[in-house]
């Protein structure tokens, strides 16, 4: 099995962590400390007690905030050790990966099309592997095949998809939440499930293609105004 790094236990470092633990010899890293060893023992991974430590496997998954990612990139450039990184932050270009990186260190970008708590549950992520270096590229699609549908292409896109997915979202969200609250028996109750089983359910029935025929009608009339 490959031995393999992961940075960052947070929300989608957690579940990545989970989903690659039966796969990898995967050791883990995070800068606190009592949720690194909360997560270590809940998944059965073994903590690193630092970046050297990390170093010595050679690959390393960032699964950190965006902000944090190059800083991490030049604290590896002063080990003066080879390493290869794979970087899972959406808004994290590949020039800059590049850029930031010493000689010995290569990077390369991995994107989630997907939500953590929906991976969480469950759900299977496509996950934008960036075509270039071509050999990391084929790396990173053998460590992450078992996690979700690899496309190899050009990852920044997915800083693209996933703001215009959130912002969409978010947008019918706050208008769901002005155009209840008005309304009689609309309390916040009222509201949260409106927004979290009515339309988060429609949404995931219309990406799986599985609206009935209330919401198929209503997708008509949108498709109509939209044409209009």
């Amino acid at each position: 099995m490959r031995h393999i790094g992961l940075i960052g236990v947070g929300r989608m470092g957690k579940v990545l962590a989970g989903k690659l633990a039966d796969h990898v010899k995967l050791k883990i890293f995070d800068r606190e400390d009592s949720r690194l060893q909360a997560v270590a023992e809940e998944l059965g991974v073994l903590p690193a007690a630092s970046l050297e430590e990390l170093a010595e496997l050679g690959t390393i998954i960032l699964a950190v905030p965006d902000r944090e990612v190059i800083s991490l990139i030049k604290d590896f450039n002063q080990l003066h050790q080879p390493v290869t990184i794979i970087n899972v932050a959406t808004n994290v270009a590949q020039h800059a990966l590049e850029s930031a990186s010493a000689k010995q260190v290569v990077c390369i970008g991995a994107k989630f099309v997907a939500q953590a708590s929906e991976m969480a549950l469950g759900a299977e992520p496509v996950i934008i592997v960036n075509e270039k270096p071509a050999e990391l590229a084929l790396l990173a699609q053998e460590i992450f095949a078992p996690v979700g549908k690899i496309i190899i292409g050009n990852a920044d896109i997915v800083t693209y998809i996933n703001t215009q997915a959130a912002e969409k979202a978010l947008t019918a969200a706050v208008l769901i939440e002005e155009t209840l609250r008005c309304q009689p028996y609309a309390n916040a109750d009222v509201i949260k499930s409106a927004i979290r089983q009515v339309a988060a359910g429609i949404l995931k029935a219309y990406a799986d293609d599985d609206l009935g025929p209330f919401a198929r009608d209503i997708v008509r009339a949108i498709r109509a105004k939209l044409r209009m």
